[in-house]
């Protein structure tokens, strides 16, 4: 887990630079500072998708996130939807 730092254009997010973390297929969990789930995600390009959220501030109380690294996407969308069922973070949609 990694703690987000003030937002800055250096994209640099607390201890880890968000260009560390892989470029490879994942799902990643948005925390708040009670490091409770607010938002979970799957990408085929971990650092790309993640960078994109912390950078435009779509979760205003983002404060940490833990990634998961997959072998493919398919295995990212089914992990990040038994997340969201078991976790139901506040920003995801309801899944029908």
């Amino acid at each position: 887990m990694v703690k987000i730092k003030k937002r800055t254009n250096t994209k640099r997010f607390g201890p880890l630079n968000v260009s560390e973390i892989c470029g490879c297929p994942g799902v990643y969990i948005i925390l708040d500072r009670n490091r409770e789930p607010q938002y979970v995600g799957h990408s085929k390009t971990l650092v790309r998708r993640l960078d994109d959220h912390l950078t435009q501030e779509d979760i205003p109380d983002a404060r940490y996130f833990r990634t998961y690294r997959t072998q493919s996407t398919k295995e990212a969308q089914i992990l990040e939807r038994q997340l969201i069922r078991r976790l139901k973070p506040r920003h995801n949609i309801r899944e029908r």
